[in-house]
This record gives structure tokens, C-alpha cells and sequence, in this order.
């Protein structure tokens, strides 16, 4: 099931209102614009979204407004949601335009009842989401769908150091490495990600991150577990430092996790996270900011191809975030949503919705860099449009 679109609004009708205007997704996107435009905020959404769904976040937002289209295998499940002052005062499931839940202010509803053939009353508190709190797997089996969507999605700033200052201690590392609680969504667990990936799938797994690693431009010969050498710990520990560990082809000694240059491991720990969901054959949505930050020309675009070869045909939506211009120009304009702000209303270009301006462009001859700094996609607007103050 893929999020095929997304409109979002806070604050509606107040000056600090924030609209994100209808945005249309596919399986893999790049979302594209300049600085304080969106981009992050548009994942922050989405991610938000997820968590209420799963259950992963209680309703703790002030106002939000959603209306969002899933794409589940051909049928199409629109969701609703509208909150005030932390009170759902909307919520509602349909599904190929058959009304399945129906909930309003006070927490009064209607939900179908697959056995029963009909829909029965409910109430609910109105602070918390009908969807989750009424999941039954026969009853209403329409509600799995959106709380295993909400668990799938996995939320990465590149920009961050996604993991790299989080170690472990053990007793020894000769003896089998022992599995730390795993969760999905705490995309800054690298190591103990890696410590599942080995566990279960042997060294297919590390075999698997050190071809992708060559692919983006890290000649890596080995990549495991180990004591750390270089780290005095004042005080006791119940057993040995450990962090993750590569050994590059033109060096004659490894490096251990807080010696890997920052770029090289947001990179690492990105393909351990993906590696490890794909081979336990996990749908989900990816959500990365900032993709490529920290990367030179050839490995940031060498990683975005990475990526998307990975999810192209897959269950997998992908959708990442950029303002360089070398990922931009590695990345098919089909692929692209370009996002302009207005004030605090955002809006989407991409070709679902501006098909012309996209074909047109494909045959000046520019790179797709020109595109977003000629403001290209912005041809065919009304003059109001035009004119508007866009920041």
C-alpha cells in the first residue's frame, strides 16, 4: 500500500495557518525546493500521520487537518482526519467510496462490521483515533491495512548522524552478540540493526551492505562488530565497548565506528537499515531528508541510484528530500515534486498534476538543476500566480 496523496492544513483559518495543497506521490519521488520551502515540514506530516495510525503517538497536536488517498493493490482507501484543540471532531475511512467508519465531534461514530454485514454505533474518547483503538482483524479488517502502513513508514535525516554516537557494551565478543530490543522506527540503531541482520540472515547480509557500499563508492573489504581501541571510558562497564567496524581495500588496518567519516557512515547506516527491511521482506514507506548531505557529487548521486534501483518495482515508496543540485540532476524528472511556498501555503509540481510543463522541459535540452532554478514549472500560471510573493 503506497501513499498516492496527501493534503494537510493546521491552523486553519488562523495567521499561523500552514497548508500543504493536494500532493500527488508515487513509489518513487523527490521532493525538491528551496530552503525553509516545505520540504522537511511535508515529512514531518507524513511521519506524524504514520505514528497516530500505528499507535506509535497519542493525538497530542494542538490542530491538523489530513485527507489523504492510499493506493492498496488497485482499491483505494481515503482517510480523513480533522483535530481542534487536541478533539477529533472528524475522522472517517472509505474504501472504493463505500463508507466503512464515520466518527464526529464527541467521539459518536459508525464503523462496519464485516461479519454483521451492517455498520453499528460507537463511541470513542474523542482524543484518540478511531482507526487504532477499534482495530479488530475480523470485524474490521480495513483498519489493518492503515496501522501496518503506519508501521512501515521509516523516517531518516541524512543530515544527522543516524546512529553513529550510539554504541553498546558487552560481555565479549567472542561469544554469540546478543539481540538488543528492536525498534523499526528508531532509524538511529544502525548497530543493532546489523547485530539482527547477521543473527538471522548470516554473512548474505554483510555481503549485501559491502556490494551496495562499493556501488556508492566505499571500497569496503569487511564490515563487522568489535572491541573499540581508541576509547578510554572513565569508571566500570559490565563488559567491552563495541561499535560497528569497516575495513577499506587501500587501508591495512580497520575503522571503528567513531573514526568513520560522517559521511561515509550515514551512508553505511542507511543500506544496513533498507538491506535489513528488505531481506526480512518488509513493505514500508522511506521517508529521507536531506539526501546526499554530507556526500560528494559521485557518492551522493551514486547512493540516490542506489536507492532507487532498489525500490523501482518493489512494494517500497520512497520519498526523499533535496536541495542540491547534483541529486537533482541524477534524478529523472518523473521522479521529481517540486515544492514552492507562498506565505504558509505550499504547494505541489510534479508531472501528475503539470504534465505539459514537465514534457516541454524534456525537450529544451537543460539539466534538471534549470528546471528549479529557472523556475521552469512555474510557466502556464495566471499572472496572479505569477505575482505572488514566494518565498
Amino acid at each position: 500500500m503506497i501513499l498516492q496523496s496527501l493534503e494537510y492544513t493546521e491552523y486553519k483559518g488562523e495567521y499561523r495557518e500552514w497548508k500543504l495543497q493536494k500532493c500527488t506521490l508515487g513509489n518513487i519521488n523527490l521532493i525538491v525546493g528551496q530552503n525553509a520551502s516545505g520540504k522537511t515540514r511535508t515529512l514531518n506530516v507524513i511521519r506524524g500521520l504514520a505514528d497516530l495510525l500505528s499507535g506509535d503517538r497519542k493525538l497530542k497536536y494542538i490542530s491538523g487537518n489530513y485527507r489523504v488517498i492510499f493506493d492498496n493493490n488497485r482499491s483505494k482507501i481515503k482517510y480523513t482526519l480533522i483535530y481542534e484543540n487536541n478533539k477529533i471532531i472528524k475522522e472517517e475511512v472509505d474504501i472504493d467510496s463505500r463508507k466503512l467508519l464515520r466518527r464526529g465531534p464527541g467521539g459518536q461514530g459508525t464503523i462496519y462490521y464485516k461479519q454483521l454485514g451492517q455498520s453499528v454505533d460507537f463511541q470513542s474518547p474523542d482524543n484518540e483515533l478511531a482507526s487504532f483503538a477499534r482495530r479488530d482483524s475480523l470485524q474490521h479488517p480495513f483498519l489493518e491495512d492503515l496501522y501496518s502502513w503506519g508501521k512501515s513508514v521509516r523516517h531518516y535525516s541524512f543530515g544527522t548522524q543516524l546512529g553513529q554516537d550510539i554504541l553498546d557494551v558487552a560481555p565479549g565478543i567472542e561469544s554469540k552478540i546478543q539481540q538488543e530490543d528492536y525498534h523499526p522506527k528508531d532509524t538511529n540503531r544502525a548497530l543493532a540493526v546489523f547485530k539482527r541482520g547477521v543473527s538471522e540472515f548470516n554473512n548474505r547480509f554483510d555481503k549485501s551492505i559491502i556490494k551496495d557500499m562499493r556501488k556508492v563508492g566505499y571500497r569496503l573489504d569487511e564490515i563487522g562488530i568489535a572491541q573499540l581501541r581508541n576509547l578510554i571510558v572513565e569508571g566500570k562497564l559490565p563488559g567491552r565497548i563495541i561499535g560497528l567496524y569497516v575495513k577499506e581495500s587501500d587501508l591495512r588496518d580497520r575503522t571503528e565506528q567513531n573514526l568513520i567519516s560522517q559521511g561515509m557512515f550515514r551512508a553505511l547506516s542507511l543500506i544496513i537499515q533498507i538491506t535489513y527491511s528488505q531481506f526480512k521482506g518488509l513493505p514500508s514507506c522511506i521517508l529521507i531528508d536531506d539526501i546526499g548531505e554530507g556526500l560528494d557529487y559521485e557518492r551522493s548521486s551514486a547512493l540516490v541510484k542506489l536507492l532507487i534501483d532498489r525500490v523501482k518495482d518493489t512494494s517500497v515508496q520512497l520519498i526523499m528530500t533535496t536541495n542540491d543540485r547534483f541529486v537533482m540532476n541524477n534524478v529523472p524528472l518523473e521522479y521529481w515534486s517540486l515544492i514552492e511556498r507562498n506565505g504558509g501555503k505550499c504547494r505541489i509540481y510534479n508531472q501528475k498534476n503539470s504534465p505539459k510543463i514537465f514534457n516541454d522541459f524534456e525537450l529544451t535540452g537543460l539539466n534538471n538543476f534549470d528546471f528549479f532554478s529557472m523556475k521552469y514549472y512555474r510557466k502556464g500560471l495566471t499572472r496572479n500566480e505569477k505575482g505572488s510573493n514566494l518565498h
